[in-house]
């Protein structure tokens, strides 16, 4: 049986406090309340090695304990956080792990159902908000990428390390 990133544990339920998402910008404070929660680090040639070793290795959990994601390599970790908080809060959500149309770079966003419709939104960027609708694998993303999977987390898709992108 493969684990789950989003599992709901104190850390979690701690972290949503009282919070309830029961409007639009309810997920929009939410989001900005995990950027704002985290350190964003350097990602370079000193921090390389260390960043690539927990790249798709921690649970919502462990990234809210540790406090920090790194810079350029946070998308995935910042939606994993969003979608246990999701989960917690009692809204059905999913990664969408996505890949850019040259095939080169990936990207990580999150898919929640609010009210019996599917909406998109970007944990990792500070003005994203809500907007409606599931992707498919015809959507194309912010004019850069299409959908690769979908899934409870990142380890549902079969990746857990660095090394797993080149699979995609």
């Amino acid at each position: 049986m493969v684990k789950s990133q989003i599992k709901t544990d104190k850390i979690i339920r701690d972290f949503l406090d009282d919070s309830q998402i029961k409007t639009f910008q309810d997920v929009v404070n939410l989001k900005n309340k995990i950027l704002k929660s985290l350190e964003f680090r350097s990602y370079n040639q000193k921090t390389k090695k260390h960043a690539d070793s927990i790249q798709w290795q921690r649970t919502a959990s462990q990234i809210l304990k540790d406090g920090y994601v790194y810079k350029g390599k946070a998308c995935s970790d910042l939606a994993i956080v969003f979608l246990a908080l999701c989960k917690t809060a009692g809204l059905e959500s999913r990664l969408v792990k996505l890949i850019s149309l040259d095939n080169k770079q990936t990207h990580s966003i999150a898919e929640f159902k609010f009210n019996g419709y599917w909406y998109r939104i970007d944990p990792s960027v500070q003005d994203s908000i809500p907007f409606k609708g599931a992707l498919t694998k015809k959507s194309i993303w912010n004019k850069r990428f299409k959908v690769y999977k979908k899934g409870r987390d990142v380890w549902e898709l079969g990746l857990s390390n660095i090394e797993d992108e080149k699979n995609i």
